[in-house]
């Protein structure tokens, strides 16, 4: 917000909200508080106060945005001192962008003088609540200790002082403006582009009606929205991130022992070609060289001195039969792993799809019983996801040039619905190789075949259902969707493919 902007709606809140109770203050993202305030005889109002370097602003709002379960820090002090004050007056210095709102909160004894002030100062913007009284900082939003980077400190028990002047800033003269021509004149081209053009319509006579605080609420609602949708993607995929890094961790550990237990299997030749020696050997020796009878050449074999000849054999045979036994079972664990990254990762490539609130409110319920999985290692019963899903809403459905129903999983209940109700004999599934996207099932019976032009356009769909839509060419898989089978305890949309083909598509044809 422009230092002249900022001037005109400390006006309007100077003439609203004085001699209003503060009565509940919420924090819902992390540089953005919002303050309940009822208006003796006027009713409630919503006050916002951000410092975030790109969304800084202060007004009041009609907008509602959830809030965390709990308070943050900084919040749950503020409702500790700030709840049930009353605000006496609201000022903007003449100079800088600091918007101060002077409290007055009542104790048991007297009347405590409480300013918060607003700092809007791009990346060092802050919120700090100061005892007038004494000019002390009880608190802040962001804690600046005396470091080289920063020109004073900014720290709960010191003394505040106003931030040096910055002499490029000025107030414009904006006083025969309207709200609608001083909002455009005041916001930057980025803002103005994301508001989706509300800066461009050409006021009229009922401009006046609007309040700049009305003017500033509605072009910044969806820039706030925008930012709270993507710090609840945030929040939610937090825990699929760390679970797919962890999960790239075990499989690389895999890999190592396979590779031991490969050299170990090496073993039963240096076994047979001891074995061939027995008459020769001794105990004592630490090596013995051997031909090797299938090229003639001389191998050093290395021996346990302590041992005898034929326990030395029986070590090297021994190890080989470890190795052979070893090695299905870690085949078998990176299968595992591999399988359980790429539903993750199916997962997290939904949540980074999601447009909506709603679409990422349905994927946090699985993100949560997926969270409770991994914590406490009970599998899951695969049936409980589906019945808190709206089904209806989780696949889309497409026609095949020739007329056969293609249906695509939108997330991973998506996935799992059409797997489990839409596959049946004659169907076949397409999915993206090595890649998150979503589950497609082309829809035909046992006497009806479907067309290499079905095939293509339902790959295709798997494709630009992917996170590889935005290539040129993809590899897709396709099979018979009886040999897809859902993983038993396994995740959410988690299948097991016996065989299948594959296809390359071309997502610009």
């Amino acid at each position: 917000m422009d230092l002249a902007l900022i001037h005109k709606v400390t006006v309007e809140l100077e003439n609203d909200i004085v001699g209003g109770l503060i009565s509940k203050i919420f924090q819902p993202l992390p540089r953005e508080l919002a303050l309940k305030i009822f208006i003796p005889g006027r009713g409630d109002r919503r006050l916002v106060l951000s410092a975030d370097p790109r969304l800084g602003r202060i007004h009041l709002t009609k907008l509602r945005t959830p809030n965390p379960p709990r308070p943050p820090r900084f919040c749950a002090y503020l409702r500790a001192h700030l709840v049930n004050a009353r605000i006496v007056k609201v000022s903007c210095a003449n100079d800088d962008r600091i918007v101060t709102i002077s409290c007055e909160a009542r104790s048991q004894e007297s009347r405590l003088k409480i300013d918060l002030i607003l700092e809007l100062l791009g990346r060092d913007s802050n919120i700090i609540l100061v005892d007038a009284d004494r000019g002390e900082i009880m608190d802040c939003l962001h804690h600046l200790p005396n470091k080289i980077d920063h020109n004073r400190v900014v720290l709960p028990g010191t003394k505040y002082a106003a931030p040096p002047p910055n002499p490029n800033l000025f107030v414009a003269k904006t006083s025969k403006l309207r709200p609608a021509e001083i909002c455009a004149s005041c916001l930057s081209d980025e803002e103005q582009s994301s508001c989706q053009g509300s800066v461009k319509k050409k006021p009229d006579d009922h401009d006046e009606a609007i309040s700049f605080n009305d003017c500033v609420d509605n072009l910044y609602s969806n820039l706030l929205l925008d930012s709270l949708l993507e710090n609840f993607r945030r929040k939610i995929a937090k825990p699929i991130r760390m679970r797919i890094r962890g999960l790239a961790n075990r499989a690389r550990k895999i890999e190592n022992d396979k590779q031991r237990l490969g050299k170990y299997i090496e073993q039963a030749r240096l076994g047979e070609l001891v074995k061939t020696a027995l008459g020769s050997l001794r105990k004592g020796l630490s090596y013995i060289d051997v031909t090797d009878w299938e090229n003639g050449t001389t191998v050093r074999v290395q021996l346990d001195p302590a041992l005898d000849p034929v326990s030395n054999m029986r070590k090297f045979f021994a190890h080989s039969a470890k190795g052979k036994r070893g090695i299905h079972i870690t085949e078998e664990r990176l299968a595992q792993t591999m399988e359980e990254k790429l539903a993750l990762g199916e997962l997290l490539y939904f949540i980074e799809e999601a447009e909506t609130q709603e679409e990422l409110e349905s994927l946090s319920t699985e993100v949560n019983q997926i969270a409770h999985l991994f914590q406490s290692g009970v599998k899951r019963d695969r049936h409980e996801p589906t019945k808190q899903r709206k089904l209806a809403q989780s696949y889309l459905e497409e026609m095949s040039p020739s007329g056969f129903k293609v249906f695509i999983g939108k997330n991973s209940g998506g996935n799992d619905f059409i797997i489990r109700t839409k596959s049946r004999d004659g169907a076949m599934w397409f999915h993206v190789k090595d890649a998150p996207g979503s589950h497609v099932v082309l829809l035909s019976g046992l006497d009806q075949i479907p067309q290499e032009s079905d095939i293509a356009f339902a790959a295709i769909l798997a494709g630009r259902h992917s996170k590889m839509k935005n290539a040129r060419k993809v590899e897709v898989m396709y099979t018979d969707a009886k040999h897809v089978s859902r993983v038993r305890g396994g995740l959410l949309g988690q299948v097991r493919i016996k065989k299948y083909k594959s296809i390359i598509v071309d997502l610009e044809g």
